[in-house]
């Protein structure tokens, strides 16, 4: 497999991407999990993505959205990026009480770890909603009110910190 540097990986998550399968107009339910997928390519069209979201039937505050890249001329994908709800925290991973990111780094991608394993939190979304707009103006998404709409309506105070 080809090694990447962590600039590498930030510019894949940040370079512009279109759309090249749409996500259903509503998510499917597969048991308590609600579902979607859509698959991405580069605007220079030299790189291809999938979307991943995922999100609790019963708890609604447990969601997963993530970017995963598809390299080309190397077998496997891995994930770059991914934004979590609250799914419970426990003393292991206090994390998962907060709303939170995952982030790969070239490091772990190089020796194999293909899940983003650096963590930070955040209060930059409160829902799932909010972590998908989030998600979408972080990966530079083209057109995603075409496929969320109102997605990119900006908050009306944005400066003030979401409240939990």
């Amino acid at each position: 497999m080809k090694t990447f540097t962590d600039e590498q990986l930030k510019m894949l998550i940040t370079c512009p991407k279109q759309v090249t399968q749409p996500p259903k107009r509503e998510m499917s339910l597969d048991g308590k999990t609600k579902r979607n997928d859509m698959a991405l390519k580069s605007a220079d069209g030299q790189h291809s993505f999938r979307i991943f979201m995922r999100q609790s039937d019963v708890f609604p505050e447990n969601f997963s959205i993530g970017l995963m890249y598809q390299p080309g001329d190397d077998p496997g994908s891995f994930q770059l990026v991914r934004f979590n709800g609250q799914h419970g925290g426990e003393r292991v991973h206090p994390h998962h009480a907060t709303f939170h990111i995952h982030r790969s780094k070239a490091e772990d991608v190089n020796a194999g770890i293909l899940e983003p394993r650096h963590i930070e939190e955040t209060k930059s979304y409160a829902s799932f909603r909010e972590a998908l707009g989030f998600f979408c103006r972080e990966i530079r998404l083209e057109n995603s009110d075409d496929y969320f709409p109102g997605l990119s309506q900006s908050r009306l105070f944005p400066n003030e910190e979401v409240k939990l």
